[in-house]
């Protein structure tokens, strides 16, 4: 799940940064347009996926019976920094969006 996640990541990057401008911190999009529904998609799915590898990591980490219990630390963490980064790519985002149409 934190490999789907950390391709959501990637996506809301090249999404994000593609037409960002560096000296007004300003994203321009389209209104309405995909970028802008592939961004939110992007963002819903890393979240998601994120929350589904950071819960299933936690359940089964402590657990005696777990003989993988490194993978499964490994999927907790992994999981929680693709959750920080996909919102913290959505903030930028959002507050640096500027509609061209």
């Amino acid at each position: 799940m934190a490999a789907i996640g950390a391709l959501c990541v990637l996506v809301l990057i090249v999404g994000v940064f593609h037409r960002f401008d560096f000296g007004e911190f300003t994203v321009l999009y389209k209104a309405g347009s995909l970028r802008y529904y592939g961004i939110l998609g992007a963002t819903l799915l890393g979240v998601g996926t994120g929350a589904i590898g950071f819960f299933v990591g936690l359940n089964s980490a402590g657990q005696q019976r777990n003989s993988l219990s490194k993978l499964a630390w490994f999927a907790f963490f992994s999981s929680a920094g693709v959750i920080l980064m996909t919102l913290c790519l959505f903030v930028v985002f959002w507050f640096a969006k500027e509609s061209v149409g």
